[in-house]
């Protein structure tokens, strides 16, 4: 069951986020001759990379996870939880005399995929207790 709509929403999520680990900057610092200087996961901020990483592997093994739904469930609320951590650090402790960049941004795509393959996860759970109530 592979072919689901929550696991391609978990493989979307995973690679939006490593998109982001390696192409977008999540800090920018602005020079006094309006030259912009993009800091990117890849190179600096490594706590900050290591959840989004875990984030990423919870993603992809969740995929593999489909005979199971309360297990997926909770990898889907433990990669978000990772994802806010890593949101966290880069907001509050290493944002010192920085701007936000595109990547800071672009972290509430993988967020909302995760949050809608949880909510059709319980959506296939809601439709077999159904039909297992019919039956």
């Amino acid at each position: 069951m592979i072919q689901r709509v929550q696991s391609l929403f978990f493989f979307f999520s995973s690679v939006t986020l490593l998109s982001i680990v390696f192409y977008f900057p999540v800090l920018v610092s602005v020079s006094e001759d309006l030259l912009e200087i993009g800091f990117f996961l890849k190179n600096n901020y490594t706590y900050a990379r290591l959840f989004i990483f875990f984030s990423v592997g919870l993603s992809f093994f969740s995929i593999f996870q489909f005979k199971n739904r309360k297990r997926q469930i909770i990898i889907s609320s433990l990669a978000r939880l990772m994802i806010t951590i890593a949101f966290i650090l880069l907001v509050f402790i290493y944002k010192k005399q920085l701007a936000f960049g595109i990547g800071l941004f672009l972290l509430i795509i993988p967020y909302t995929t995760l949050f809608l393959a949880t909510y059709f996860i319980r959506k296939d759970d809601r439709l077999i207790k159904d039909a297992d109530r019919i039956r």
